[in-house]
């Protein structure tokens, strides 16, 4: 593996490539999370931005604008250009490196995840989004991911569960929170918070609306039909599933907690 365009540092005290300061973090960063949740809940009713999605970017909404300001954070398997969601990593003021396996997703460093070309202790952050269940070995990849994280350095995941089968270029695995708790253990990290991105409501209805996304119309009725479902029962049922979640009886139910789209996972090197 190599590097592609120009050479990434291997170390923290050289620069980063490509990196521009986009704000100052303080009322502008609140304002863009919050202009950037309202794109995700503009967003949110098309057919094609799955419920798994959704959860994906509020995870980072929530969690990236608490990094300290001009972080140095990794995003393995991440997309520099033409996200899959709604949130961009660009938005923040952060010195970002993008590692990828795959040259169609324009990376600054060519790498496998389970071997990146970084000496120890060079990033403050490390994220995935929905990275580790297309790698053969997900214990490997948090090993090396801790190695190069530095003292009191965080992890942020995302991982689906009940999800499709959706190979890049591979799909290897799907696994629980008692699995990812006990790897991340055993790697080293502390402070381990799993999060629930979902009950068995948002798995029904995001397969639901998965399924509406398939389904070909012909045309002309294609596009309004697909506006049609999308507004008159997808929209109604996601709003309902995630409003229904809330409620103390339901976060109770040890049968309907049994059911995730996936987790969001946040754990620290000490």
């Amino acid at each position: 593996m190599g590097f592609i365009k120009s050479p990434v540092p291997i170390c923290r005290s050289l620069h980063f490539v490509n990196f521009q300061a986009k704000c100052s973090l303080s009322n502008s960063t609140v304002k863009a999370f919050h202009i950037l949740n309202n794109r995700i809940n503009r967003r949110y009713n098309h057919l094609g931005y799955s419920l798994r999605r959704y959860f994906v970017d509020e995870f980072h909404f929530h969690h990236v604008p608490n990094l300290p300001v001009t972080s140095r954070v990794l995003d393995l398997g991440g997309n520099k250009f033409r996200k899959r969601g709604q949130f961009d990593i660009a938005q923040y003021n952060l010195r970002v490196v993008y590692a990828n396996l795959s040259t169609a997703k324009q990376p600054d460093v060519l790498t496998d995840a389970a071997w990146v070309p970084f000496q120890d202790g060079c990033f403050d952050t490390v994220i995935y989004s929905e990275l580790l269940e297309h790698v053969r070995n997900p214990e490997a990849v948090l090993r090396e991911t801790f190695r190069v994280l530095s003292e009191g350095g965080t992890v942020l995941i995302t991982v689906p569960f009940l999800y499709r089968i959706h190979a890049d270029p591979h799909d290897f695995g799907r696994y629980t929170d008692h699995y990812w708790h006990s790897v991340l253990q055993e790697v080293g990290f502390h402070d381990i918070v799993i999060e629930q991105q979902g009950l068995f409501y948002s798995v029904l209805v995001d397969f639901l609306k998965q399924y509406a996304n398939h389904i070909h119309i012909p045309r002309p009725f294609g596009r309004v039909s697909r506006w049609l479902i999308a507004k008159l029962t997808i929209s109604p049922m996601q709003h309902w599933a995630l409003r229904h979640e809330q409620n103390p009886r339901v976060q109770a139910s040890p049968f309907l907690r049994s059911f995730t789209t996936g987790f969001g996972i946040v754990a620290t090197k000490k």
